[in-house]
């Protein structure tokens, strides 16, 4: 007798497409090819999932999730302490591996905070893509001036901003990338709105990141409010625990550091 998996539903991919076209390709040993196999458990016989399934299924996963070529390689242990006289870069590493290691129990999304070349976009896709590898979460990446942008595009009624959206609230975790960059419409305003509160409804966690603080430490500086509304804020300090990182410019700090080698 033959008992199938507890979950009672379809593959999720078609492993054995997905594995060869090509018969000179390798076949795995374990299940042939269709992402089962057979497992004795008390005399029956039940169908598990086999690991190079789902294998398959977490790098069409990472595939899907629109992370730019620039950042798919950060990783948590990537992500370099070099400044010591801040301990604000420590306190958010530590603080994103245990969002990732607590994940689906993480509770509250996060909200990383600081100028650029902080490793904020870093840091927020090595949990994204640990969530992936480590866990198969569905997720998806978005860049915020280019979401504004496509949201805008569909103005002439060539597309819907519904479509544009649907992907990123159904999204398991979702980075929103630069929150804040660029002045936008009260039209467009409110479609972010929209997507903030329908992840927030639907408990499904988002790693936002800005380069906009709560506060203006200058005369006419602007704040996080001044650039995407109270209501925004507002679900943002809700659902989310704050990060900020405080450690100067990491790019500028490797362009001194490779500018003094090179010098004789």
């Amino acid at each position: 007798m033959v008992a199938h998996d507890r979950v009672r539903s379809p593959l999720p991919y078609t492993v054995a497409m997905v594995m060869t076209t090509d018969a000179s390709a390798a076949v795995c040993p374990h299940c042939g090819g269709t992402g089962w196999r057979l497992v004795d458990e008390d005399g029956t016989q039940v169908a598990r999932r086999c690991e190079c399934a789902e294998s398959t299924r977490r790098e069409q996963l990472l595939e899907q999730a629109g992370i730019p070529e620039r950042y798919r390689h950060c990783t948590l242990d990537s992500f370099e302490l070099w400044n010591a006289e801040d301990p604000t870069l420590g306190r958010a590493k530590r603080a994103v591996e245990e969002f990732v290691d607590l994940y689906p129990e993480s509770g509250k999304g996060l909200l990383l905070m600081g100028a650029v070349g902080t490793g904020k976009t870093h840091l927020a896709v090595a949990a994204l893509n640990a969530l992936i590898a480590d866990k198969g979460v569905r997720g998806r990446f978005a860049d915020f001036t280019t979401l504004v942008l496509e949201i805008q595009m569909t103005f002439d009624g060539s597309g819907s901003s519904r479509d544009i959206l649907r992907p990123l609230i159904a999204a398991d975790v979702l980075v929103l990338d630069e929150l804040g960059a660029g002045k936008v419409t009260p039209w467009v305003m409110d479609l972010l709105y929209y997507l903030v509160n329908s992840r927030y409804v639907h408990n499904r966690l988002t790693i936002f990141t800005t380069n906009y603080s709560d506060f203006a430490h200058t005369a006419g500086q602007e704040t996080l409010t001044d650039r995407v509304s109270a209501r925004i804020r507002s679900r943002l300090f809700e659902n989310c625990r704050r990060l900020e990182l405080r450690g100067g410019d990491y790019r500028r700090f490797r362009l001194a550091e490779a500018s003094e080698r090179s010098t004789p």
